[in-house]
């Protein structure tokens, strides 16, 4: 899953509202990413959580690891 948020990411909002609401994808789907647009967050602040269950960014990632555990890049698998 990816969490796409066109917000500042100030480090209190992350905590109280973002983070529970990233458990509960958790808690479903496993895994996942949230991405903070137009470099709008600290993330050297907001850092990994849950155990590393949530990576939090600031730009599209380059690699993806698809379903099937297959890496992808451009749109591409990468074989």
């Amino acid at each position: 899953w990816i969490d796409s948020k066109a917000l500042f990411g100030d480090v209190t909002t992350h905590k109280t509202s973002v983070l529970p609401q990233a458990e509960t994808y958790i808690n479903r789907f496993g895994p996942g990413l949230i991405l903070y647009w137009f470099g709008h967050a600290p993330l050297e602040l907001l850092g990994m959580h849950h155990g590393g269950d949530v990576l939090v960014v600031g730009e599209v990632p380059k690699v993806f690891m698809l379903p099937t555990g297959d890496l992808a890049k451009d749109g591409q698998r990468i074989l």
